[in-house]
């Protein structure tokens, strides 16, 4: 586009060292407008373009860090819960053995209650 541009540049140029007709300078005139205006429709399609594939970048990027936060959260929220039930059995493991050893050692076993 831009070599078809600097062409009918370089043509009108001399047709204005040669005698022409005005005619003919009129039509080159009217093809280098066509040629500008396609060069600002091509340059508007690819603004528009670039324009769009930033918008859905984003918005994928976007939906990936919400996901990801929510994955991040479940996994929390299950080692929590995972480890209050360690926690728990830990507890009752503990609670037995001590009144498994005061049955034993004759001792009270309202103490393991602590």
């Amino acid at each position: 586009m831009k070599t078809k541009a600097m062409a009918l540049a370089l043509l009108l140029s001399l047709m204005g060292c040669t005698e022409s007709s005005e005619e003919t300078k009129s039509e080159v005139k009217k093809e280098m407008e066509k040629a500008g205006e396609a060069t600002a429709d091509a340059y508007d399609s690819a603004k528009e373009s670039a324009a769009d594939s930033w918008d859905k970048t984003k918005d994928a990027s976007s939906e990936a860090y919400e996901e990801g936060k929510e994955m991040a959260s479940d996994a929390y929220d299950a080692t929590a819960e995972k480890a209050g039930e360690f926690k728990d059995a830990a507890a009752k493991k503990a609670y037995e053995a001590c009144v498994k050893m005061k049955e034993q050692m004759g001792g009270d076993v309202s103490e393991c209650d602590d």
